[in-house]
């Protein structure tokens, strides 16, 4: 039997010199190369993309090509081989999808600096735990990179994405004629003859109208597109308005007319909020298969619901309605069964430790930049501040005065962003990690049930990849079938 073929992937982000790994394409390309060689594996074929962000695949050609033919089985491809696991990508879902298509085909992905080969079974719920920390470090850089954002939204210009009504030519919106006579019939339906969200959302889809996504219409959708100040000419971000630059689609009177009917219809009493709904978006329709949410609920009857019924009536989909009660105790019981006896704490200490080892360092790196920034910027002070007490030099108070000010303002935010980093640096040393994650699998269902609303969200959505429920003619009669996990917990003891 010959050598196993393999494809190689290269990436440069967009702002290499904000990437804390740093890594070049040659040096992607040298380890590549060179693995392939030390494990007698023909390396087919490489592929790059050049410049091009980790947050999704969109845009990436490279990937594409490489992707679609690691799938052919004429190319007889067995893996896909990155140097690190977030040249591939840093969002998560993307990452395991690619995962489990590749395995499902018995090929398999390969990061070299990560040790890690999806070839071997334990290594899937490593994969997860490290794609979990990439799609991590991708929102610190995207935090990083919000300043440059709200200048161009103070400024007036279109920040980017599709907007329904407008198309987007050198990054200017352009009015589309026959999007803007949607808007404009939406406005009109809702301000001037008080239509609601889903009457609208009706008409639309009777008319055969489609989203600027080619979906059907669904209350939430009429929703964006009546409270979306772009229409009025405005610009947001972030909450702050600014006048925009391109040209409005909605009078301003019209848009006042509507502002009087929300106010209106927002003094109508509301049911009582029935509390979170961790499961939303994992429990499956058993009639379409699409995802279950939050429905029509009331203090004593809680359920979830099919969001095709819910968002564009029962002509979509029946509502399939199931116990919130039941399907929560449910998946929290079967997952506690899943866990018992069968995880150890020391293998998920192990794991842990090797995990804070590889955020460690960059950390630490960005730690020691910004403590190096702080006392330039402290050295600058002191210069400004002798400079000052030269009465030779007949220098401006109010000039120097604005020139601290800035300076100080810059150190205290250096400051800040250093003390987060400082505070996860200290985390990650803490000594007491390994008590705590004996006594959390111990006694996880009290632990579950100190979590918020949304860490139970957090923590259901990082585990359980979905849920399938039974179908039934009653609510009574409709149960969870069977709960999909994203790992097999026996692998958890085997890394």
């Amino acid at each position: 039997m010959g050598s196993k073929r393999a494809l190689g992937y290269r990436r440069r982000s967009p702002r290499p010199d904000r990437d804390l790994e740093n890594t070049s394409l040659e040096k992607q390309e040298e380890e590549i190369i060179k693995y392939c060689k030390s494990n007698n594996i023909e390396l087919v074929d490489i592929y790059t993309d050049d410049l091009k962000s980790g947050a999704s695949f969109h845009g990436r050609d490279g990937f594409k090509k490489m992707y679609h033919r690691a799938l052919k089985k004429e190319e007889e491809i067995d893996y896909i081989i990155v140097f690190k696991q977030d040249r591939l990508s840093r969002n998560t879902l993307d990452t395991l999808y690619v995962m489990e298509r590749l395995n499902s085909l018995d090929k398999h992905l390969i990061s070299i600096a990560d040790s890690i080969n999806t070839e071997d079974p334990k290594a899937k719920i490593f994969v997860h735990i490290m794609s979990l920390f990439a799609e991590l470090e991708r929102e610190f850089i995207s935090f990083r990179t919000t300043s440059g954002m709200e200048k161009r939204a103070k400024d007036g210009d279109f920040l980017g994405g599709k907007v329904t009504g407008y198309e987007s030519k050198n990054k200017e919106l352009v009015i589309n004629p026959y999007e803007a006579k949607v808007v404009k019939y939406i406005y009109e339906k809702y301000a001037l003859e008080r239509w609601g969200y889903r009457k609208i959302a009706s008409s639309l889809n009777t008319q055969g109208i489609k989203t600027k996504k080619g979906n059907e219409w669904t209350i939430n959708a009429v929703k964006t597109i009546l409270e979306n100040e772009i229409y009025i000419g405005n610009s947001k971000w972030k909450g702050k308005v600014s006048k925009g630059k391109h040209t409005p689609i909605i009078e301003k009177s019209l848009w006042d007319e509507k502002e009087k009917v929300m106010k209106v219809r927002s003094y109508i009493p509301e049911k009582v909020y029935p509390g979170s709904y961790p499961l939303s978006g994992l429990l499956k329709c058993p009639q379409c298969g699409t995802s279950m949410v939050q429905g029509n609920s009331s203090k004593k009857y809680r359920y979830y619901q099919c969001n095709k019924n819910k968002s564009s009536g029962s002509s979509a989909c029946s509502s399939n309605l199931i116990k919130k009660e039941y399907a929560e105790e449910y998946v929290l019981q079967d997952f506690l069964h899943r866990l018992k006896g069968k995880v150890s704490p020391i293998a998920i200490y192990s794991t842990t430790q090797s995990i804070l080892g590889y955020e460690l360092n960059p950390l630490e790196k960005e730690a020691s930049n910004l403590k190096k920034q702080i006392e330039r910027l402290e050295k600058e002070m002191l210069n400004v501040i002798d400079l000052s007490s030269d009465l030779t030099l007949n220098l401006d108070p109010e000039m120097l005065k604005a020139h601290l000010t800035s300076k100080q303002e810059a150190i205290n935010k250096k400051k800040s962003i250093l003390a987060e980093i400082i505070k996860q640096i200290e985390l990650k040393h803490n000594e007491s990690i390994m008590d705590i994650i004996d006594f959390s699998i111990k006694h996880f269902e009290e632990f579950y049930h100190t979590l918020s609303d949304d860490e139970k969200k957090t923590f259901f959505h990082s585990v359980i990849r979905e849920i399938h429920v039974t179908k039934g003619s009653s609510t009574r009669n409709r149960r969870i079938k069977d709960v999909i996990y994203y790992f097999d917990f026996e692998d958890l003891n085997k890394l």
